[in-house]
């Protein structure tokens, strides 16, 4: 029981540095904790809805983040892509006689500078 108190003191002491919920009421609950007096059923719920909140704002942010580096790498590859289709185009005009290999070389440097 007494790590079970201990644990919740903790997480209380993270809801308050976090600015999460009732600051005042946050700090009664955690004064409370302190002393080892009996937490009323309603703030040990108002404790745990926070503690919920907290983790599903916690995973969202995750989410996002992770979707927007799933986005970065799509733009890297489609970016990617397009170099590649440029220097194929460059190839094929080579083979079929339109440019030299001097403007060739001169064209695919530039692509690279590009991207």
């Amino acid at each position: 029981m007494k790590k079970l108190s201990e644990d919740l003191i903790k997480t209380v002491q993270k809801l308050i540095d976090s600015g999460k919920g009732d600051s005042n009421r946050l700090h009664e609950i955690f004064t409370i904790l302190k002393h080892g007096t009996p937490l009323y059923l309603s703030d040990y719920k108002y404790v745990q809805s926070l503690i919920k909140t907290h983790e599903e704002q916690i995973k969202s942010e995750k989410e996002i983040r992770s979707d927007s580096s799933k986005s970065q790498n799509k733009k890297s590859e489609k970016v990617q892509s397009k170099g590649d289709n440029a220097l194929k185009i460059l190839k094929n005009r080579l083979a079929s006689g339109e440019i030299t290999i001097e403007e060739f070389q001169e064209l695919k440097k530039v692509l690279k500078e590009t991207k």
